[in-house]
């Protein structure tokens, strides 16, 4: 293709002086007077690209790009329910438009980024559609949020953001003239945005002024995704192609070393970026110049220089230079110099240790940055507490005290230090074990890397309590957000015994139990779960949490406690109902509440709160944001329940299209959609279309979540059950239902109630077939009756039914074998069990 010919002459052309650049220009594009213009620009670029941002682009080269993207894009011209506006930046492969949107009452402003037509090809397409991907996994205040994605006529992707109505944070701290500490605060509300990133496995690559923006409430958003790199999943392959092809793609101005040595990147280089933005907003600019240097000189130059510290870069004549070199000297000097270390990894280790940093020094604590010796921290303690020591300076016994505090605050330092370095240790130890290259090739998932990690707990949880309970909760918050509820319940309570020895305070391990509540709930392990509730009140004794209301609501709510539960979720969503869709809480507690009203049978009510739900999310949101589809799909089930099963079908199809189109095909996402879609066709008739999506549901799953997931059994089970319906797929069916079961034996327990319940549908497949003699044998087994216990009423009963059939259709009677024996001796003892409160 014309682009690839256009990198090659790039790579050649950019080492050269003016002379030879124009000579070899001369020569290698004399028959092609567009590429030798394209070329020209390019390499006019690069010489002012460590000084560009979108705003310094400027209106006409931002014009002249969207000229050249494409043609036929127009002011006034409408994609899907948005209009063209006027180009106002580009970034990476894209040119991004002002747009509004004109389909409704609501009017509403958007950015619209569409691939540039001149870099259209497989590799663009494929950065283009990770930034799309990227955006819908990414739900913070302090990120632009996507609303909208699709493509134009002829495949053109393109996608539809907030609009940020903002300047570069660097311009806005020098227009409003903000003091250090309040640009540090501004500093830590990106930190955050970016760490929000991290915890999703992205690193974004790109950070600078002009991705940026800050609003005129004084906001921070980061924007601009289109090289950010996913840490899952991965293959060498696609990570070979993300690496060699982004050394064009990054900003020299703010990227670190290990990126211009094309080497494979992390957290760190994020790290690195902030620590050059640190720099430039405390003292106008950046650690390094790179006027009129090439990438290779660059590149050189950040080998061998190391950076000045920011306190010297202040002039003593400048206005305030003496009080600014005065404050910056030291901790903030540290701080900035830790980032920018030139080896990943002697930088923080995340950007959550950076931010603490940064706290630290608001609030006048040591920070990690500068491993001093005890004089510095002595100190800042004096520092904190002048008129506590001016007064202890007259007693010996003050003074003592004074030293045991900073002997416990030099003890306490160190141990939080070893906490960071060790989390880090571990953390590194585990993407090297995940590593692809390492891997031969194969897919490396998310799963892949937690999973390395959390063999590495057992090894600190006896010695290091604190670091265990840290790492453990964070394993356990991703277990959950990938349905794995019961192995986040097991390692939130060991979590919860290691921060009791480490010492924890009542909140930090109140928030334990409620988050291991939530996993015992969603594992419908509902006595345990009121305990962890029970358990966490206990430590807040005062108002409790809306976090916890929402979780005992919910909880009430399963047990067929509606007075109680549905009255509490509707008293937290009064309180959050001034709040956006942005707020996971407020989303939580309108589908909480749903659910509860779907629970107790009142089906017009749960359609009519999503309904409402989705209006208000759609406001903040926009029509494809990844909220918004889960809560359509949960629309599909509630119309479904109505019988209105023609809505349900065609608003599945288009939900699963859009679910397709914004995660991708092989993701959880659309392996929820699909299975949804595929009972949606089932209940609707139409079995040939709901076996194609229960299958397309089984591939999703699989290939995002692996064969023995437990949304994998499910989709199985479903699977098997629709084949069963059928009456034409008898040897797939029975297949998949023992697969299941094995696996479910396997994972929960041969007593557990998943078993039971699989194992009688597997029992009923094979009495109604006439192989009443094999069902008879599979549903008495001699440990049975356990499950049978745990079962829902429901199930026990249908159970014992169909024990009962098949003890007359056996020829039972009065035999006394021993699975005759016990089909009698069950069914008696459940007529003396109570009604379980569930």
């Amino acid at each position: 293709m014309q682009t690839s010919r256009l990198q090659q002459l790039f790579d050649s052309a950019v080492d050269l002086d003016r002379a030879a650049r124009k000579a070899f220009l001369d020569h290698e594009c004399a028959d092609d007077p567009a590429l030798r213009e394209q070329l020209r620009s390019l390499l006019a670029v690069d010489q002012r690209l460590a000084h560009t941002t979108v705003q310094q682009v400027g209106a006409e080269a931002i014009a002249m790009a969207a000229a050249r993207s494409d043609g036929r894009l127009q002011p006034g011209q409408r994609l899907g329910a948005f209009q063209l506006c006027e180009p106002i930046g580009q970034g990476g492969m894209g040119v991004v438009y002002r747009g509004e949107r004109v389909d409704g009452p609501v009017k509403q402003q958007v950015a619209i980024k569409v691939v540039r037509r001149e870099y259209l090809d497989a590799d663009v397409l494929r950065r283009f559609e990770l930034e799309r991907q990227t955006l819908a996994t990414l739900d913070h205040p302090y990120i632009a949020r996507l609303l909208d994605a699709a493509e134009l006529n002829d495949g053109t992707p393109y996608f539809v953001m907030e609009f940020v109505a903002g300047v570069p944070i660097t311009d806005y701290c020098a227009q409003q003239n903000l003091d250090l500490r309040t640009r540090v605060r501004l500093m830590r509300q990106v930190c955050r945005a970016v760490s929000h990133a991290h915890r999703h496995l992205i690193v974004h690559r790109d950070l600078k002024p002009g991705n940026i923006l800050v609003t005129g409430d004084g906001l921070p958003k980061l924007l601009d995704f289109g090289i950010a790199k996913s840490l899952s999943p991965v293959t060498a392959a696609n990570w070979a192609a993300q690496t060699s092809t982004g050394r064009l793609f990054f900003s020299p101005g703010y990227a670190a070393p290990e990126q211009f040595r094309g080497q494979r990147v992390h957290v760190g280089c994020d790290v690195y970026a902030l620590g050059v933005l640190l720099y430039e907003l405390l003292t106008g600019v950046r650690p390094f110049d790179f006027t009129g240097l090439s990438l290779g000189q660059i590149e050189v130059l950040l080998e061998a220089t190391p950076p000045q510290a920011p306190s010297s870069r202040i002039e003593a004549g400048m206005a305030d230079g003496r009080a600014r070199r005065r404050a910056l000297r030291g901790d903030l000097d540290g701080i900035v110099l830790r980032c920018l270390r030139k080896s990943p990894l002697e930088r923080y280790g995340s950007v959550d240790q950076l931010d603490e940093d940064l706290g630290r020094y608001l609030e006048g604590l040591p920070v990690a940055a500068r491993r001093g010796h005890s004089w510095y921290r002595l100190r800042k303690f004096v520092a904190r507490h002048r008129w506590a020591v001016s007064i202890a300076s007259a007693s010996v016994f003050a003074l003592s005290l004074a030293a045991l505090m900073l002997w416990q605050q030099n003890l306490a330092l160190r141990q939080e230090r070893d906490v960071s370095q060790q989390t880090l240790d571990i953390m590194r130890d585990a993407f090297a074990e995940a590593d692809p290259i390492r891997a031969s090739g194969a897919d490396i998932s998310a799963r892949q890397i937690l999973e390395s990690a959390r063999k590495r707990l057992d090894r600190i949880d006896a010695d290091q309590p604190a670091l265990f309970a840290k790492l453990a909760q964070s394993i356990a918050e991703v277990d959950l957000s990938l349905g794995q509820s019961d192995q986040a319940a097991s390692l939130l309570d060991r979590a919860r015994q290691a921060a009791v020895r480490a010492g924890w305070e009542a909140g930090a391990q109140a928030h334990l139990l409620a988050l291991r509540a939530r996993a015992l709930i969603n594992a419908d392990r509902l006595n345990q779960a009121q305990q962890a509730l029970d358990a966490s009140r206990s430590l807040s004794p005062g108002d409790s949490s809306l976090e916890w209301q929402v979780l005992q609501g919910r909880l009430w709510c399963i047990r067929e406690e509606f007075d109680r539960g549905l009255q509490m979720l509707r008293t937290v969503m009064e309180r959050v109902a001034d709040r956006s869709a942005d707020d996971e809480l407020a989303t939580t507690v309108r589908l909480s509440l749903a659910e509860g009203l779907g629970l107790a049978g009142d089906k017009a009510a749960v359609l009519a709160t999503l309904e409402e739900t989705l209006t208000w999310q759609k406001q903040r949101l926009g029509d494809s944001h990844p909220q918004v589809l889960r809560t359509r799909m949960r629309r599909v089930s509630a119309l479904r329940a109505l019988n209105r099963t023609d809505e349900a079908a065609a608003e599945a199809a288009s939900v699963v299209d859009q679910i397709v189109h914004v995660f991708g095909a092989d993701t959880a996402e659309a392996a929820l959609a699909y299975n949804a879609f595929g009972r949606t066709l089932e209940v609707s008739g139409r079995a040939e279309e709901s076996l194609r999506a229960y299958r397309q549901a089984l591939t999703a799953t699989q290939r995002a979540q692996g064969l023995d997931h437990s949304n994998t059994r499910r989709v199985q089970f479903n699977l098997a059950y629709a084949l069963q319906a059928s009456g034409q797929h008898d040897a797939e069916a029975e297949a998949l239902y023992r697969e299941v079961l094995a696996l479910t034996e396997q994972r929960s327990g041969k007593q557990s109630e998943m078993a039971t319940y699989v194992r009688l549908y597997l029992g009923r497949f094979l009495q109604e077939r006439g192989r009443q003699g094999e069902a008879f044998e599979l549903l008495t087994p001699a440990d049975g009756w356990a499950g049978l216990e745990r079962a829902s009423d429901d199930n026990r009963g249908r159970y014992l039914l169909t024990l009962d059939q098949l003890s007359k259709e056996t020829g039972c009677g009065n035999a006394a074998n021993s699975a005759c024996a016990r089909a009698k001796d069950w069914i008696q003892r459940a007529a003396n069990l109570p009604a379980q409160a569930r």
